[in-house]
């Protein structure tokens, strides 16, 4: 990947993770689990991304904590922010983000990531997994506790 493309690429990462503002989550009435307690003060290992899964090596992960701080890596970068819970609605605010140089197929699963984090709109656990959702994306997660 030249100069040129990877600087777009890392806009593109950025702008994606920016735009995680507008991400919301409620409880599915179907779920297992529907209080946001669970999900809270765990790092969770993505397992795959619109049902596919990823490259493990990658180490995609996320957490949540319980003073309302988000953070996690997209593969290569970091990411950090905030989330709020209101009237059982998660949403969460501007992430920052590292901007690393990495090979191509990471960088193409991070913003694939990034972009499906985006378009999440609700949050679901059961069985030790963490399930997002959200216009026709779908992230899985593993508790690593």
């Amino acid at each position: 990947m030249n100069t040129t493309a990877r600087s777009k690429f890392f806009s593109l990462a950025l702008i994606a993770a920016l735009l995680i503002i507008s991400a919301g989550c409620a409880s599915h009435t179907n779920s297992p689990t529907s209080n946001y307690n669970e999900p809270m003060n765990t790092k969770w290992l993505l397992e795959d991304i619109d049902g596919q899964g990823v490259m493990d090596f990658a180490h995609i992960w996320v957490r949540f904590d319980d003073d309302g701080k988000i953070y996690g890596s997209g593969g290569c970068n970091n990411f950090r922010g905030h989330y709020t819970i209101t009237n059982g609605e998660f949403k969460t605010g501007p992430l920052a983000m590292t901007r690393k140089a990495c090979p191509e197929a990471i960088n193409l699963q991070e913003f694939k990531f990034m972009q499906a984090l985006d378009n999440v709109r609700t949050m679901n656990t059961g069985n030790g997994l963490l399930y997002m959702e959200g216009d026709d994306h779908q992230l899985r997660f593993s508790n690593t506790y």
